[in-house]
């Protein structure tokens, strides 16, 4: 009669096991699953991806349209590359892309300035407004509100910067 007891102890060692059991199998299924980057990145992170695709698409096929691939052409497609991998990157939800896209911004805005006040020529201020300070400024408001900081980088690092 000894085996059959069902007292208290006899159930506390069964929903022990129980526990147990559940633990082991939610801590393989988390193991399973990917990890994300962070939370959900905003609307807005994706509608600049896809507008620096787009300009950048359109310069390029501007540029190659020129059939002209001297100094020049290759001077003008290094912001055109990283416009188009930036944007890549962000819709790819990439870290590098944020890290990528804030520095690009900072060394476009000191790129279009110098242009500004430096350089001396017929529709420079245009030129460096459209080419370099318009997508800077696009990439910023993009990757510096506080959920897109987070969506990239995760909740720790975010309000480090």
């Amino acid at each position: 009669m000894r085996g059959t007891r069902r007292g208290p102890d006899l159930q506390a060692v069964w929903w022990k096991a129980d526990v147990q059991e559940e633990t082991i199998v939610s801590a393989i299924q988390s193991q399973a699953l990917p990890a994300r980057m962070g939370s959900r990145v905003p609307w807005y992170v994706y509608l600049g991806a896809i507008l620096l695709l787009g300009w950048g698409s359109l310069l390029l096929a501007a540029f190659l349209s020129m059939e002209e691939f001297g100094p020049h052409f290759w001077k003008a497609m290094v912001p055109v590359a990283l416009e188009i991998a930036i944007g890549l990157g962000l819709i790819l939800r990439r870290r590098w892309a944020w890290f990528l896209g804030v520095a690009t911004s900072v060394v476009f805005i000191a790129d279009g300035v110098r242009r500004i006040v430096f350089v001396r020529g017929e529709y420079v201020v245009l030129d460096a407004v459209i080419h370099y300070l318009v997508p800077a400024i696009v990439i910023l408001v993009c990757l510096l509100p506080l959920n897109a900081r987070r969506a990239f980088l995760g909740k720790r690092r975010a309000d480090v910067i």
